[in-house]
């Protein structure tokens, strides 16, 4: 494994962008990636179809049943042509046998259920781990992804059922006039209400429509997979980190050179070596120092055998030795004792009792955090007029300043004033929820639509006209500044 060859880039992805990762590297090769999962599967279920022409929904489940197959057959490809490998086709065919041997115990039997399929396969497939080491490395691939991968396997089985339908559709459609009919007497001669007596033309085009909406399905459910693994291994293995110094490496190797040429050409001539001194001299010089002298401690150890030892209680311990005031003093302890762990556990909890009122001030500034989503919030990195500023900045054509000014000023008022916690973390949507669940104290309609305006500009690069932008800076509802011009 080459990752300097790698065709894809290498970085820390949440969940999602790693599905889409994964998606990505189908789309790219989607053909190649279609046909090689049919070159899997596509005798099996001929074969197959031959067998139960009579009984086309066993033919579905045996279809379904050795789909992992295919998925591996799309590991293969979508693995050698991530390090710049593009294996041929006698290459794909060579992996055949291999796809349906490897593990056919476990891979086909017992781990088919398997919600963590398409991401344990690559484990399976491409890192060649068995028994004790592939449950270990089982546990810490799906550490991340695992909820993804149940929602890709929901939302794959309904796409597929939804493709089937529209490819039936189609070929209703693509029936030539007049010659439909053989489909049309089966229709005529289908009861509904007897939902087991189906004619068998109309099961036989739903299967082959059905298989044709899975493959289709299950190539990109293989490459989530793939693309889930491959973020997980950059976050266990830092492969980005390899790639970083791999980089920095190859931009320093001509500059070494050169530094190594000059080095050799200013280096001074060679002196005349020293006398040669005999090795058995300098190991015993050195072995005379005195850092090398051995010191002996001789510690006497009593023997516990001849000495009898017991346990007495203190005298004023002894039952009778206490005075009375003894009990009162403990007593008084552990009413103080009890009290502190009854106030510690109300301070813990007083926003259960607070409720959802306005905070003082000063406790509000305490707790606010001063950056949300790398902006400075700060009641003092902020203007005094600030819708003022920001329609000045407006004016002057620094739209994303102006914008990013008053979405800044928002969150910073409305976390002084309207007792919202909002966390470094958050979100443009994580934000909007919390001034929702504040209530109308932090001005919820306006915050909504200044968000709408941020968002569109931030990551659109789409900003609103003049007007909406006035109708922002004159509707300021956060303090008295109303002074824009």
């Amino acid at each position: 494994m080459r990752l300097d060859r790698v065709t894809a880039e290498i970085r820390p992805r949440s969940d999602w962008e790693a599905v889409d990762l994964g998606f990505a590297l189908v789309r790219r090769d989607f053909w190649r990636c279609f046909a090689v999962w049919w070159l899997a599967v596509g005798v099996p279920t001929v074969t197959a179809g031959w067998w139960l022409w009579d009984w086309p929904l066993r033919w579905l489940m045996l279809f379904w049943w050795w789909k992992p197959a295919g998925m591996r057959m799309v590991l293969f490809e979508l693995s050698r042509r991530l390090f710049g490998e593009c294996p041929g086709w006698r290459a794909s065919l060579r992996e055949i046998p291999r796809v349906w041997t490897r593990g056919f115990g476990y891979r086909f039997v017992w781990a088919r259920f398997s919600p963590w399929l398409p991401v344990t396969l690559a484990v399976e497939d491409l890192e060649g781990l068995c028994g004790k080491a592939y449950k270990q490395r089982c546990a810490q691939v799906i550490r991340r992804g695992e909820g993804v991968m149940m929602w890709i396997y929901f939302v794959a089985d309904m796409a597929a059922g939804w493709f089937g339908w529209a490819i039936l559709l189609l070929v209703k459609m693509l029936i030539p006039e007049g010659q439909d009919g053989a489909w049309r007497m089966a229709v005529e001669s289908w009861d509904p209400r007897e939902a087991t007596s189906i004619p068998l033309l109309i099961l036989r085009t739903v299967v082959v429509c059905v298989m044709l909406a899975m493959s289709l399905t299950d190539v990109f459910v293989a490459g989530a997979g793939f693309g889930v693994y491959l973020n997980n291994r950059t976050w266990i293995e830092g492969w980005d980190v390899e790639l970083a110094f791999k980089r920095l490496a190859q931009r320093l190797t001509k500059t070494a050179v050169l530094g190594g040429l000059l080095g050799m050409l200013c280096m001074p001539a060679p002196c005349r070596a020293a006398a040669v001194r005999d090795p058995a001299q300098v190991i015993r010089e050195v072995k005379a120092d005195e850092a090398f002298k051995v010191h002996t401690v001789v510690e006497r150890i009593p023997n516990p055998s001849k000495h009898s030892w017991s346990w007495h209680w203190p005298d004023w311990l002894k039952p009778g030795a206490m005075p009375a005031w003894y009990g009162t003093a403990w007593m008084v302890a552990a009413m103080v004792l009890l009290a502190g762990a009854i106030g510690w556990v109300l301070w813990l909890n007083r926003r259960a009792f607070l409720g959802r009122g306005v905070r003082p001030e000063g406790a509000a500034g305490s707790r606010a955090v001063r950056l949300v989503m790398g902006m400075v919030v700060s009641p003092e990195s902020l203007p005094a007029d600030l819708p003022g500023e920001a329609w000045a900045l407006w004016q002057q054509g620094r739209q994303r300043e102006a914008l990013g000014l008053l979405y800044r000023g928002a969150i910073s008022r409305v976390m002084a004033a309207g007792c919202v916690e909002i966390q470094e973390s958050d979100t443009e949507g994580d934000c909007l929820r919390r001034v929702d669940q504040v209530g109308a104290i932090a001005h919820p309609g306006y915050f909504r639509s200044l968000t709408g305006v941020w968002i569109r500009m931030a990551y659109a690069d789409y900003g609103p006209d003049d007007g909406e932008v006035e109708t922002l800076c004159r509707l300021w509802p956060f303090g008295v500044e109303r002074g824009y011009a």
